[in-house]
This record gives C-alpha cells, structure tokens and sequence, in this order.
C-alpha cells in the first residue's frame, strides 16, 4: 500500500483516476463519440495524410482547415496504433487530459503545496466548469489545455531544464494563440541570472529545432506560417467591423459565463507567484482576450466557450498558489463556496455534450448516410460543416466558409467581412455561382442565424428540400441538418471550376496567405 505523500504515488493516483473518467465515458458512449462537427475535420485531415489525396475537396493539402498541426501530426501518429481512427481521435483526448491533469499536480507541488493538496486541486481540474467535456471533444482543446498547465510547471522548476524551450517552440503550432505565451516564456528563460549562457544558448537552439519543422510544414502544404483557419473563420463571422457595443456585449457575455463556471475559483489568481510568472500570465490573459475583442469576440462563445478553457490551468494554478501561501484560509473558503458552483458548470456542459452527440451529430450522420445510399452519380454538395461528411462521405465538396474550400475566403473577405456580415448571403451565393452545386446541406441553427436559404433564394437560386436528418425523438428543430436541392439562376454559365476542373496546389496556397486587411 503506498503513501499519498509521495510524490510517485500521488501521480500515480491521479493519472489512474483520470484514465479510469475516460475509460468510462467510452464504456458509456459504447464507442468513441465526438459532439461536434470540428473533430471529423481532423478525422479527415488525418485521413487524407494516410491516403495522400482529397476526394472531397480535390487538390486542398490536408493540413488546410488544420488549426493544430502538432495535433494532427500526434492523431496520425496514434492512428498506427489503434484499430479505429476514430478510437485513436478519443485516445488523444484522453493522454491530453492526462497531461494536464499532472501538469497541475506538479505545478502545485513546485509551489509548495502537500500531495493530497496537489491531487485534490489536479483532480478538480476535471471538474472545473465542466472542463472533462472540453477534453473529450475531439478538437485540440485538452492538448491546449495541457500545455498551458505544463508550461507553468515547467517555468515553476527549480532549476529549468530544457524541456520547457522545447515545449515553447510547440506550443504556437497547439494552437496560434499559445505563441504569446510562448514568446514570453522564453523570455523569462533567456533573462535569467541564475542559468548559465550555455544553457539559454542550447535553450534558445532547442526552440528554433521544434518550430522549424512545424514552419516549413505549414508553408510547403499551404503557403502560409499562420494556420488557413484563422483568416477563413475571422472572414466568414466577420465581427472586425460590428460596432463596439455589440462586440463587447458579445466578449462580456463570454467572460461572464466563464466567470460565473469558475466561481469563486477565478479570484484565486491574485495569489499567483513568482511575480515575473504571474505577470507573464496576466498578460498572455490581456493579450488574449484583446484580440478576440478586436476581431472575434463571438468566438469565445462558440462550442460552449472552448477557446477560454486554456484559462482553467492558470485559475487551479492560483488556487495552488493561495493554499501553499499565509493566505491558505482565504483559498480554503474559496475552495468551499466552489463546491456549490463546480455541479452547474459541469451539468451545462454535460447536457450540451449529450444533445450534440444525440442530436446534430445523428442528424448529420443519417443524411450522410441517405446521401451516399441515393446519389450514386456523386452530386457536388454545398456545406458550412466541413467534418463529418468528407469523412464518412464521397462526395466533392464545397465548404461554404472556407475552412476547407480556400476560393470561398476570398468572397468573404471581400463582401462578408468587410460589410459585418451583412453582405454574407451575396458572399455565399458567388460561392454557389462559383462551383455550381447541385445539393446544399445546412443545419437549422445556421440558417436561421446566417440566412443561408433565404440569401440564396433572394439571389436567384431555387431550392426544394429533400431531406432532414432523423436525430433521437426531443431533438429540437434547430438541432437538424436538411438537404436542399439547389438550382443555378436562368442564364448563369458555370465557371471551369464548377465543371469538374480542381483547384490546383499553386492557387490553393495563394488564398491561404493570410491578409488581415
């Protein structure tokens, strides 16, 4: 029998609870299940790096649409281990909620917290604002999460070692907004006066060896060091130039939802030290969030808020902080008004993941499945959900927002973007003229939000629906995908790329250099 003062045998507790929670969702879900459309991006994506070409989307590298290329690289990985891509897609959720779990567990133990301390608090990390459904959703969402928590475990060693350069030079190709953080990292490391010049010499050399790789795969596959995702999303939604009123109504509303699912937690953060890590830590925060109110703010609500949970490591890091401080009694009775918080955050989350995993997710595998059994003749399809049908489909493709399809940025930015929106329906329908499709598919929830069918409608086009995806019985109207039978306006001549002619490599990577203008 072990003691749970050591630290081995903590680790190892919380390492054998956290695989026991995912090992249980899978028993539960009968299989590896994901809630969003987003994870059957990277499903294919990988599919498309193991098979060395798109049938859906003919002549777009994989790595298009890819937010995360170190998480696609890992998926790929995992997917020569396991008998199901999908199963290798949950396995990856599941060793990044691994690694943030003990990321936690040994940055509290660096700041001087017990072992039962550093357990409990890297357990409740699971807990924290419903953060298990975030880990389990298929995107790159835990692998985010987990290297935040390990770079602040890795900047809390005493001494540093060179495992926290080589997490920095990952971490911007985890996610894009990570780069700050990274930046500023290595720029604690390199000013330290108690590491040697050899040290941040093979520091700074172990960075540049990480990032190179990552930068010549992202220019030779798209053309661009900055991921095709941030500039196709930033387009479509295009909150750049709504007024301020409703960009900060939109950004408040983000923040106070993660405030009110990490209460009382949250003010914990005051606590955090040594200064130079905590200021590093409120800046990334301030840099963060700034950006996405100046660009994107709704962003931040999108699929329950994942982007702000990278926030979740640094919130448990405070909490360390304050019980391993004079200030241990405050973090105690902070800790206790938690307890009544903690079961709200995490039952708005849960019941969101079961509504899309029975809901949407059905819906959209049902007319998948309808589609391949009733088009043999392989009918081009307009879509704004880019995953799971060029996934489990075969059939050529248009993605709407252009995640998946570069040509749609460019109408975007020029109409969509620059109008606030209000030019998306003329936007969507040049893309339709464009690739002239014979099949729109588009979930309800989307088209009353964007005004898909009826924007199409009122730029010439005929549309005659012709089936809706069967979901669970309760499955609200907003939550089902319908198939439209799309016409072109009379007189409309099809342009080369709507007859069949593919997108070459050469034009794909010149839409994807990322313009913020």
């Amino acid at each position: 029998m072990f003691k749970l003062q050591q630290p081995s045998a903590a680790a190892t507790l919380c390492a054998l609870i956290t695989i026991a929670v995912f090992g249980a969702i899978f028993v539960i879900n009968g299989d590896a299940v994901f809630p969003t459309d987003d994870a059957f991006i990277n499903l294919h994506n990988a599919q498309v790096l193991r098979l060395g070409r798109d049938d859906s989307y003919q002549g777009v590298p994989a790595l298009v649409g890819a937010t995360s290329g170190l998480h696609l690289a890992l998926l790929v990985a995992l997917e020569h281990v396991f008998y199901s891509d999908a199963v290798a897609l949950f396995v990856l959720g599941a060793l990044a909620g691994l690694a943030y779990v003990l990321g936690i567990f040994y940055a509290s133990v660096n700041v001087g917290c017990s072992r039962t301390d550093s357990a409990f608090i890297a357990l409740s990390g699971l807990m924290l604002a419903g953060a298990l459904f975030q880990l389990v959703n298929g995107m790159d969402t835990g692998l985010a999460m987990a290297a935040v928590a390990w770079n602040i475990k890795l900047l809390t060693d005493k001494p540093r070692t060179i495992w926290l350069s080589l997490l920095c030079g990952m971490m911007p190709f985890v996610r894009p907004e990570l780069s700050f953080l990274s930046a500023g990292s290595m720029l604690i490391l390199l000013s330290s006066k108690n590491t040697s010049p050899r040290f941040k010499l093979l520091s700074a050399a172990t960075a540049v060896a990480i990032t190179t790789p990552f930068l010549l795969w992202y220019w030779i596959d798209t053309g661009s060091v900055v991921p095709s995702t941030v500039g196709a999303k930033m387009y479509f939604f295009a909150e750049r130039y709504d007024n301020w009123a409703k960009k900060l109504q939109l950004g408040l509303t983000a923040i106070s939802y993660a405030a009110v699912a990490s209460f009382p937690l949250f003010l914990c953060v005051r606590y955090i030290r040594p200064r130079p890590i905590g200021v590093l830590l409120a800046a990334f925060a301030l840099v963060f969030l700034g950006s996405y109110f100046w660009s994107f703010p709704g962003g931040l609500l999108q699929n329950e808020g994942r982007y702000l949970y990278i926030f979740s490591p640094i919130v448990l890091f405070g909490v360390a902080c304050s019980l391993s401080s004079p200030f241990r009694r405050q973090g105690l009775r902070l800790a206790a008004v938690s307890v009544l918080f903690f079961p709200i955050a995490f039952t708005v989350q849960y019941l969101d993941y079961r509504a899309r995993i029975t809901g949407d997710r059905e819906s959209l595998a049902d007319l998948t499945k309808w589609i391949e059994s009733n088009f043999p003749e392989r009918p081009t399809i307009m879509i704004h959900d880019a995953g799971y049908i060029a996934y489990r489909g075969h059939m050529p493709l248009v993605d709407l927002v252009g995640l998946k399809t570069p040509s749609a940025i460019e109408f975007h930015k020029r109409l969509t973007y620059q109008s606030a929106g209000e030019l998306r329906p003329s936007a969507v329908a040049k893309i339709a003229e464009k690739f002239a499709p014979k099949y729109l598919v588009v979930l309800q929830d989307w088209d009353d939000k964007f005004a898909i069918v009826n924007g199409l409608l009122a730029n010439g086009f005929s549309l005659r629906e012709v089936y809706v995806g069967r979901a669970s019985p309760g499955t609200p109207e907003t939550n089902l995908y319908h198939l439209y039978e799309l016409k072109m306006p009379e007189g409309h001549v099809p342009t080369a790329a709507a007859r069949g002619r593919a997108e070459n490599t050469e034009e794909v990577r010149s839409l994807l250099r990322f313009d913020p203008t």
